[in-house]
């Protein structure tokens, strides 16, 4: 038998290259599977996403880290490490420290106590794939290394070009914009906060007039918003059901959706968090222009919606 015109050595019992590249690809694949489902499991069980705690293992490895560094080791764009990092913080597995070589920058590193809770869940599967390793020989190891470096390489890379670039409608290779990635429940969510939060400005003041005026102002401010959120916002809400008997009853509907908003969006585009943070404040800046300032009732209001964007 040859191969590429030349003839081959081996055994008559040994499998052929095709059927190697088969198995090497089907193994490959239930690899993938098993440590995919392995990372979820222990994810979940400590309240992370596989990427975050995929992040904690790069950050506990290589850290600390520059939110650069950071997406080299992971394939990640930039604005999914912001995003990343942002939640991390916030669940307190990870911090930002000031660089000591880089006064203008800072370091993300993995906070301690809650990163060594993961330890325990691996002493086990490590100590099977050490046994494991003794079946082969130190070169057939260096094999082993090369090759699946060189694939995290490639898998990186393949990473890399699925977050930084503009992601394409099925089937069709054509680009289509973010605001399709959000669906028809996620939209009303945005809708509800947004327009919700107009609707509490006009009606903290008394007064038809003022509240008119203060919701027409509000309502202005959300059409001027860019990006994926003004083309959320500019969309007709279906479904959208704002009201209730009392200024607080409108309270529990539209606070909630403003946090869910800055976390659905957050997890998207940071940058379009932001922007939907400056959309709301503009809003409410709107409606407390029409009384000079706002009413005492209207202040109070604002520093709501303030404090619930700021913790959000």
């Amino acid at each position: 038998m040859t191969r590429a015109g030349k003839p081959t050595d081996q055994p008559s019992d040994q499998p052929s290259r095709e059927e190697l590249m088969a198995r090497l690809h089907t193994a490959g694949r239930e690899l993938s599977t098993a440590a995919v489902m392995f990372h979820a499991a222990l994810a979940q069980l400590n309240g992370l996403s596989a990427t975050e705690e995929k992040a904690i293992d790069l950050l506990l490895r290589h850290g600390p880290l520059t939110a650069r560094e950071l997406g080299e080791h992971s394939g990640l764009a930039p604005a999914s490490v912001t995003g990343l990092v942002d939640r991390l913080q916030r669940k307190g597995f990870a911090r930002r420290v000031p660089n000591p070589l880089d006064g203008r920058s800072v370091l993300i590193e993995a906070a301690e106590a809650p990163s060594e809770a993961l330890a325990p869940h691996f002493t086990q599967w490590t100590g099977a794939l050490d046994a494991l390793c003794e079946r082969y020989s130190d070169t057939e190891l260096a094999a082993i290394v090369d090759f699946l470096g060189s694939a995290a390489v490639l898998q990186r890379e393949a990473t890399a070009r699925m977050t930084t670039s503009r992601p394409t409608t099925p089937g069709t290779g054509a680009t289509f914009e973010a605001g399709t990635a959000l669906g028809r429940g996620e939209k009303l969510t945005l809708q509800t906060a947004a327009h919700g939060v107009v609707a509490l400005m006009a009606g903290a003041d008394p007064g038809a007039f003022s509240s008119a005026r203060a919701g027409m102002a509000g309502g202005k401010a959300l059409s001027a918003a860019t990006g994926l959120v003004g083309r959320v916002l500019a969309e007709k809400p279906k479904g959208m059901k704002l009201g209730g008997k009392s200024t607080a009853d409108l309270a529990d509907q539209v606070f909630p959706a403003l946090a869910a908003s800055l976390a659905l969006l957050r997890d998207l585009d940071p940058g379009e968090a932001d922007n939907f943070r400056s959309v709301i404040r503009t809003a409410v800046e709107a409606a407390l222009k029409t009384r000079h300032g706002g009413s005492p009732a209207m202040t109070a209001m604002a520093a709501k919606i303030s404090t619930t964007l700021d913790n959000a």
